[in-house]
Formats: C-alpha cells, structure tokens, sequence
C-alpha cells in the first residue's frame, strides 16, 4: 500500500497573525477554506507516493539527517497568493534552502524525484476558489508588507497527507528534533 508523505515544518500561527486569521474566516462563506491550526506547516520536501514498508527507511534517514542539523530562527513577512492559496510568507534563509536542497539531494539518491520548482517558504492559511479572487486582494493590500514575528525552527516532521472531500488531512508520522 502506498501513503503520500512530505517533510515539513510544524508552525503556529504568531500572535501578530491572529487578524488575519480571523478576516479569511469572515470570507469562508465566500469561496474561502481556511487551513486547520493542525494543518500548518512549511513544507521542506514534497516526496509523494510511498510504499508503507519504506517508511522506516525514510525514518532512519530523516532522524541521522536531524541530528546534523542545527535550529533556525525563521521570520515571518508579509502576505502572498501561490496557487490558489493565501500564504504567510517566511523571510528567505541560507540556511533554510540549503536545507532543503540538501533533503532534495538525499531524496534523489533513493529514487525520489527531485522537486523543480523554486522553493518559496510559506504557511499556507487559506485555500480559495476563482470567485474568491476579488475579495482577497484587499486582505492581500491590507497585509502585504506585516511583519508577523519570528519563530525557532527546532524540528520536522515526516506527515501522512491524505485528500478529503473537505481538504487536506495530515497525520505526523515521525518528529525529529535539531540537534546540531
């Protein structure tokens, strides 16, 4: 059997971000879905289908990888449509995208493809269909250039996403806490 699985980075919403929150749930009548607070994270590594029985290999991997690498301080910034999604957007890091270029590289090694679009960090908050798009750009203006406050990146996690007639569901298969 296979489960689809991506690496990523648990977050709470900071503080700061609570309006906002809020605004996209006045809109949720209007072609708006926001994220559940379980549900946020930034994504490091999109790896797709995988057998069940790999998943211990992708443990083992992800916990020697963890233990190499040292906790980053992320800020979050302004506000950005990708998709059909309202993100918050997380300042770019050196350290963050080489992090993630680096799980790219492991990834590949063992078969998985190697992800070919540019990597943008982001918490997703809200997706949105077509008439939404209206109504989002003055959440959009209003928001564009907050600075939300900063959190430590001590960890990642391996999660299970499974799509549900009403969105996204992931379960946490594995935690590894930095330690470098």
């Amino acid at each position: 059997m296979k489960i689809r699985c991506f690496v990523g980075i648990p977050c709470q919403l900071p503080d700061a971000a609570q309006p906002l929150l809020e605004e996209l749930k006045r809109l949720a009548l209007r072609g708006v879905r926001v994220v559940p607070a379980t549900n946020l994270h930034i994504t490091l590594k999109f790896i797709g289908a995988v057998d069940q029985d790999q998943v211990g290999l992708l443990n083992s991997i992800l916990r020697n990888f963890s233990s190499k690498q040292p906790g980053l301080n992320l800020r979050c910034h302004g506000i950005e449509f990708l998709s059909n999604s309202v993100c918050l957007g997380i300042e770019k890091s050196d350290a963050l995208e080489q992090l993630v270029s680096r799980l790219n590289e492991d990834f590949t090694f063992l078969g998985y493809a190697v992800e070919e679009r540019k990597f943008i960090p982001h918490i997703t908050l809200a997706r949105f269909d077509k008439s939404a798009e209206g109504i989002l750009k003055d959440v959009t203006a209003q928001y564009s250039d907050r600075r939300w406050g900063d959190f430590i990146f001590d960890r990642y996690q391996l999660y299970r996403s499974e799509t549900l007639p009403k969105g996204a569901r992931y379960t946490v298969i594995s935690d590894y806490p930095l330690y470098g």
